[in-house]
């Protein structure tokens, strides 16, 4: 208690030196380019008027009146005495509500209601004087904003858009751009524990940025942060193509933010070999998030904060529908798919696997539980393996039969922040229902009880102990204290995988004989129990779930 006491006053004493938010004063000239890559854009955009769009301004699907507004709404506590960088102010408000708000994402869908002339309310109008200083405190929240700014312009270079900033002057909107670009540019998170999504959205702004305007030393700067983004493909993506921060919701944000970088290189080089990069890693992702999507959602494996850069169709009401997305890849990648073959399915018939050959004192499993069985096929599967994400995944080609289990390395090279205590840990839907679902995020650091009750084996699937986890702290909200899970065994109708949770050494084991999945669990180093029942009778959900972030039921 003395430590974390500490570590409490040391967090506030570095709050109260923290460097005061600073707005850059001394910026570049731009001039506007004219870019080409916003019209195959708006060509996709246009092709879509058969779709409803809400008008209303929603944060984290909360509906607000508010255009503006420095207040966690949730909580009803107001950052707006906030002009300090201060990361986080742990269970007091939730600093990623105003952030959201921050972004003015709502200027996507306003812009392409006046364009398709469906807009069917007033026109808005936004000073930016307004802006309270907390919509400066995060730089990659700044970056998504500075998207939002260069989408808006670009669109009314030919267009008359209800939706106002800075009373629509080109001028005064392209210095302003600037002005984020230099702020951005200036305080990039390229650097500390982990370097992540962040970075990734940030490169994309800057790149976006740099293929619309002409500026002093464009050239040069588009170079540099090339080879940054290089960099950081090879850093944050694995050789399957799937994303290292271990979540299918952050997968799919760092596609989107590919997505950017593509229409902005190949506006400045269209035959810069990092397109084709870019491509395999999107169209590999697309297919990833394709299997995980299961009745229409997105499954939420790890994190899920519902951040969003393509907010046009996006649904705050069905946050977990990722629909928009697949069909974007499709438009502009028309043609081409990376298809991942099944893994393990040459097997013909089913056989089981003897778990003693993985032991080496099998004599001493203390603790040996099954399951209650699962009829989940009636059709056929097939078996896709993502070894180094570390998912294992059976599924009919409709999805309308679903099973996969969580086993393999954390994400953020073994740090964790946006992975869950879910190793082991089953997803499962069949005949329209679902009998185990991950159970989501729920909050971040304005509730540590409750964000880490969602991140807890409680909450998921796993195997069901009796080891006593130590709690978790605030400054624990964004990393595990779990080593990865390891895969022994696994083919179309058998699985074998292991994890260590507090010392305790688990196994579980997964069979498949006439489309019945039988799951037994065993140990010799704790007291194991069996399910009496899994989550049929409650949409899959264990103890709570949460359909997007603060979205919880």
């Amino acid at each position: 208690m003395f430590k974390l006491l500490l570590k409490r006053l040391k967090y506030k004493i570095k709050n109260i030196f923290a460097e005061n938010i600073y707005i850059p004063s001394n910026f570049k000239t731009f001039e506007y380019n004219f870019p080409n890559y916003y019209k195959p854009l708006l060509e996709y955009l246009s092709s879509n008027q058969n779709i409803e769009i809400d008008s209303s301004i929603k944060i984290f699907g909360k509906k607000t009146e508010q255009l503006i507004f420095s207040k966690d709404i949730f909580n009803n506590v107001d950052f707006k005495f906030h002009d300090k960088v201060i990361p986080a102010y742990f269970n007091k408000g939730d600093v990623k509500v105003p952030y959201e708000a921050s972004r003015l994402q709502f200027l996507q869908k306003f812009d392409l209601l006046s364009i398709l002339n469906k807009f069917n309310i007033q026109d808005i109008s936004l000073d930016v004087n307004d802006f309270p200083l907390i919509y400066w405190n995060s730089p990659m929240d700044v970056a998504i904003r500075n998207i939002n700014l260069i989408l808006h312009r670009n669109f009314l270079e030919n267009n008359k858009l209800n939706a106002k900033i800075l009373g629509n002057n080109k001028d005064l909107i392209d210095t302003y751009i600037s002005q984020h670009y230099q702020f951005i540019i200036n305080n990039v998170e390229n650097d500390g524990n982990v370097v992540g999504n962040h970075y990734l959205v940030e490169l994309s702004s800057i790149l976006l940025t740099i293929a619309t305007y002409k500026f002093e030393d464009s050239e040069n700067e588009f170079d540099f942060y090339l080879n940054e983004l290089i960099n950081q493909l090879n850093l944050q993506f694995y050789d399957e193509g799937t994303n290292f921060e271990g979540s299918s919701h952050y997968s799919a944000l760092a596609t989107e933010a590919l997505l950017i970088c593509k229409l902005a290189i190949e506006e400045l080089d269209f035959n810069s070999p990092v397109l084709e990069t870019i491509e395999k890693i999107i169209l590999a992702n697309k297919n990833f998030l394709s299997l995980l999507t299961i009745n229409g959602e997105l499954s939420q494996i790890g994190d899920n904060d519902s951040g969003r850069l393509f907010y046009f169709y996006f649904d705050e009401d069905n946050p977990l529908r990722m629909n928009w997305l697949f069909d974007m890849i499709n438009y502009f990648y028309s043609g081409k798919s990376k298809t991942f073959l099944p893994n393990g399915s040459i097997e013909d018939s089913f056989s089981t696997v003897d778990i003693t050959s993985y032991l080496k004192e099998p004599n001493l499993i203390k603790s040996e539980v099954e399951h209650p069985p699962i009829k989940v096929f009636r059709n056929e599967f097939d078996l896709y393996s993502f070894r180094e994400f570390g998912i294992y995944i059976w599924r009919n080609q409709e999805g309308s039969e679903y099973l996969s289990i969580r086993c393999g390395r954390l994400g953020q090279n073994g740090v964790g922040g946006h992975s869950h205590y879910d190793q082991l840990s089953i997803e499962c839907f069949t005949n329209g229902t679902w009998y185990a679902r991950d159970p989501g995020t729920g909050t971040y650091t304005d509730n540590i009880d409750l964000r880490n009750k969602f991140r807890s084996a409680d909450y998921h699937w796993g195997p069901k102990s009796n080891i006593k986890y130590p709690k978790l702290d605030e400054f624990d909200c964004f990393k595990l204290r779990i080593n990865d899970g390891e895969a022994l065994h696994h083919d179309k109708y058998n699985f074998l995988g292991s994890a260590v949770f507090e010392e305790n050494k688990i196994f579980r084991t997964i069979s498949i004989n006439d489309g019945i999945v039988t799951i037994k669990d065993f140990s010799k180093d704790c007291e194991l129990e069996a399910y009496t029942s899994w989550g049929e009778k409650n949409y899959g959900t264990k103890v709570q779930f949460s359909e997007g972030y603060k979205r919880i039921n």
